[in-house]
């Protein structure tokens, strides 16, 4: 498990606890205003709790991440555009630049989306540690706890900044060639992760 969900567990474990065993040796002989305060109390505890919990197992699991295909794949798909433009005189120059479109286009579009999944989670996290503040049963030096490393996540979804990266198509040599050459064939599917790998996975 990364080390950001560690200190939420720990804290959430812990209220729960806490709040278990005040509802256990709480005594319904003090009188009605004592009672109505503490059901009120207890009861913001519950909700902060229960809003923490569900914000935690979101940022923990389910997150769909994807991985370039292997490289035996990879390879294969380049045989495989050597041999579609094996007939033109610039089969070099064509199966080079649909195998880089090919690399380029996986990376950028991929990446852009790992890095939405990351954003996702560390969002979650940071309600997380919103719903473990707002509950009564903390004390004051809880949140040096929970202030997350790096940048804040407060606020809003963060936005990926390369999700504006546009990319030129790559240009095909056409000189001498009888015909306009066939688009290459379609690449190899992306592999997919639905797990709860770390929060920076690696292309």
């Amino acid at each position: 498990m990364n080390s950001r969900l560690q200190t939420p567990l720990t804290l959430i474990v812990s209220l729960i606890g806490a709040l278990a065993f005040l509802v256990q040796n709480y005594s319904h002989q003090r009188g009605a205003l004592l009672a109505a305060f503490f059901i009120i109390f207890a009861s913001a505890a519950a909700v902060s709790l229960v809003v923490a919990m569900y914000f935690f197992v979101k940022s923990w699991m389910g997150t769909e991440y994807f991985f370039l295909p292997p490289a035996v794949e990879s390879e294969a798909y380049r045989q495989q555009l050597i041999n579609h433009f094996a007939p033109y005189e610039t089969d070099g120059e064509l199966s080079s630049a649909a195998f880089n479109d090919y690399i380029m286009d996986y990376y950028v579009k991929y990446s852009s989306k790992n890095t939405d999944a990351n954003d996702t989670r560390s969002l979650r996290i940071h309600k997380t540690n919103v719903g473990i503040k707002s509950c009564p049963l903390r004390n004051r030096h809880l949140h040096q706890h929970l202030r997350p490393p790096g940048r804040s996540v407060k606020g809003s979804k963060l936005s990926s900044a390369h999700n504006q990266v546009s990319k030129e198509p790559a240009r095909m040599t056409t000189n001498n060639r009888p015909e306009p050459a066939p688009p290459p064939p379609a690449p190899p599917e992306p592999r997919r992760v639905i797990d709860s790998p770390p929060l920076k996975p690696r292309l």
